[in-house]
Order: C-alpha cells, then structure tokens, then sequence
C-alpha cells in the first residue's frame, strides 16, 4: 500500500513538472485504488493533450457587445423612419400616426412633451445626437452582452 502510494505521488509529481512547464497548475490527490505494477513508474505520460478552450472567451464577448451597441445606434434612425418618424413630420397612415393619435386621446388632445411618440418624433427629425448614441449604444450593448452571456449558460455543457 505505501509503496502504491509512493508510486503515485511521483508520478503526480512528473505530470505536475511537466505542467508547470506548460504553465499550467493542478492539485489533485492519489487514488488508493490503482493497480498498476512498480515497473510502470517510469511510463507515465508526458505529453497530456491541451484543456478544450471554451468558445466564449471575454475578448469574444466584448465584441459582439460592442457590436450590438453600434447595430442598435445605426438601427434606431432607421427602424424609427421606416415606422414613420421622418425627418419632415410624422408620416400619414403610419404606425406613428397611429401611435401619436393614441397619444393624443389619451392626453387630452395634444401630445405630451417627453412622451415616448414625441421623444421618437425628435430622433426621427433631428437624429440621435450624442446623449441618444450614448443611451442607446449602451442599452444595445448591455443587451447583447446579456444575450451572449445567457446562449453562453444555456449551451454550456454540464460538468
């Protein structure tokens, strides 16, 4: 038994070397079930294959992240005009007609100041200008941070 347990810690210590050559550190105890014979004490493996990488590396992350911010900064102008917001008014028969009709009614005849139609309204006239890019791009950002990070927890295989 002592002798088993001697010939397992030397090899924890070869394969320990050999990773610490590699830069890689593990800690792991011997087993009092191996059954190997002393003769192969000095047959243990060198060459131990490299740990999988995981897909979603933090660099992986952060571009798609920004990727998504940037997308939502150039969607927004252009989703808000294919509704309706243009820049010469708020276009007849469409959805922000509709939105701002509502809009009306449930105000009381006019629309409010920093409603949701009259925010939509000022982008689609005058565009995002820097306070716009800002909220939008790190909403979108966020979003698509939150995104990747939840495909990332869904697809990962359990251990």
């Amino acid at each position: 038994m002592i002798r088993e347990t001697r010939r397992q810690q030397r090899q924890l210590d070869i394969i320990n070397h050999e990773l610490q050559r590699a830069q890689i550190n593990i800690v792991s105890e011997p087993s009092d079930t191996d059954d190997t014979d002393a003769e192969e004490e000095d047959n243990c493996p060198r060459n131990l294959p490299p740990e999988p990488k995981k897909f979603w590396t933090f660099k992986k992350k952060l571009g798609l992240s920004l990727l998504g911010g940037v997308a939502a900064v150039v969607a927004t102008p252009l989703v808000l005009g294919a509704v309706g917001f243009t820049s010469t008014g708020i276009l007849a028969g469409s959805l922000a007609a509709k939105a701002m009709s509502a809009a009306a009614i449930a105000n009381g005849g006019g629309v409010a100041a920093g409603s949701a139609v009259a925010i939509c309204q000022s982008v689609g006239a005058a565009g995002l200008g820097a306070t716009g890019v800002a909220a939008v791009g790190s909403t979108g950002t966020a979003v698509t941070l939150g995104t990747v990070t939840a495909v990332e927890k869904l697809t990962q295989k359990d251990k």
